[in-house]
């Protein structure tokens, strides 16, 4: 019989986490796992198998549905009472119980450790796959709330969640970070640094190789309405170098909506800025390979899974100094880094864009340092090592 694996996250929407569990769900499958996936509902994925307050007085309870993501692997999706409570999903439950059982080995993927509330809860040996700390993860996005859903969210959920954060880190699970900035910050907030490792997102470098970039073509990759991105900043790079008579082109990923358009109208930069709508994974390697220049604006990145497959592409990056991306994007050597100013970041990209030789040589470099670090081969050895410390055996 083959090993039975379930991986706790997220809803496998768009994004980093879910990008983490298909790649961990697929390797673990190549090794003959029969790897299923459980997450939590939520009131904007698979909101019927919630039960919100205001559908308990008609009889709702929360259920399991059984459905396949990533493909056709099982999925399980857990729902709870409240949802309106983020720390509702994680709480263990008789449905969590249920999900949980009867497998030989449990991992949770997440952006933050919330996920692995229940089975550390339940006592469950297991690996944390994780990027960052609760603040990191939520500060912008409260600071972005409306006032009575903040004032909620400062007196009761955060509290609670801050607590529930604690209770998984000096628990017995083995944590492996995405990056160095990732384990230092979940450290500082109560981690025990015996329990972690650093295993960053691997990238198929195959895959993603460098191609034929179109000249003054700048990308940025991820949910650009996400607080966290900060993508006014980068906005705002663009105007500046517009302003310069520098020819550039801004390509988001994702639809055209609400605020990044409004905050574009505004700036006189409809022009020079298009969105490419949510790309299929097929398609993302032709959508780097064009970049001139990748760029981070973010606040907080635990990685950045985007960057990594741009330096693999051998595209430069120039980024914030924001966590996770410092640990390749390595100043003057794969591309730049910039403080929290437009100014800052119009003038690194300048540089690149100015400059064909600089940018031959940081993307060689750039593409150089993800073979050797980000790789499958380097992913599956951090795994099997990881996996021998908790387990005693291989995967």
């Amino acid at each position: 019989m083959p090993p039975k694996t379930l991986i706790v996250t997220i809803p496998p929407m768009r994004g980093g986490v879910p990008t983490k569990t298909r790649i961990l769900a697929l390797y673990l499958r190549s090794l003959g796992h029969d790897v299923t996936i459980a997450h939590y509902a939520s009131l904007g994925f698979n909101p019927e198998d919630t039960a919100p307050s205001w559908k308990l007085p008609f009889g709702y309870r929360p259920k399991v549905s059984h459905t396949t993501c990533f493909g056709n692997f099982p999925c399980l999706s857990v729902g709870c009472y409240l949802p309106e409570f983020e720390f509702s999903n994680y709480r263990v439950s008789p449905l969590w119980e249920e999900t949980v059982s009867g497998f030989d080995y449990h991992i949770a993927v997440g952006g933050t450790v919330m996920v692995s509330y229940p089975l550390d809860e339940l006592k469950i040996p297991h690996l944390v796959w994780c990027a960052s700390t609760l603040n990191d993860d939520r500060a912008e996005r409260r600071h972005a709330m409306p006032a009575l859903r903040r004032w909620v969210d400062n007196l009761v959920i955060d509290p609670i969640q801050r607590n529930m954060e604690q209770r998984v880190l000096t628990g017995d699970a083995k944590f492996m970070a995405v990056s160095r900035y990732a384990l230092d910050t979940l450290v500082k907030v109560g981690g025990k640094r015996s329990q972690f490792d650093v295993m960053p997102v691997p990238v198929d470098t195959d895959v993603f190789s460098p191609g034929t970039p179109i000249k003054g073509r700048i990308g940025m990759a991820g949910r650009h309405t996400d607080p966290r991105k900060n993508v006014n900043l980068l906005i705002e790079a663009i105007g500046i170098l517009r302003r310069k008579n520098i020819d550039v082109e801004l390509h988001l990923t994702g639809e055209a909506v609400s605020p990044t358009v409004d905050y574009i109208m505004h700036k006189g930069l409809s022009d020079c800025v298009r969105f490419t709508g949510w790309i299929d994974d097929e398609d993302l390697p032709d959508y780097f390979r064009a970049l001139d220049v990748f760029v981070f604006s973010s606040i907080k990145e635990g990685l950045g899974i985007s960057g990594v497959q741009a330096i693999a592409s051998g595209v430069p990056v120039v980024s914030t100094r924001c966590g996770g991306a410092e640990d390749y994007v390595i100043d003057d050597l794969t591309g730049y880094l910039t403080d929290m100013d437009p100014e800052q970041m119009a003038d690194a990209i300048a540089r690149i864009l100015n400059n064909p030789s600089e940018r031959q040589r940081l993307g060689g470099n750039a593409r150089a340092l993800a073979s050797e670090n980000y790789a499958p081969a380097k992913f599956h050895k951090n795994l099997r090592e990881n996996w021998a410390a908790l387990w005693g055996e291989n995967p």
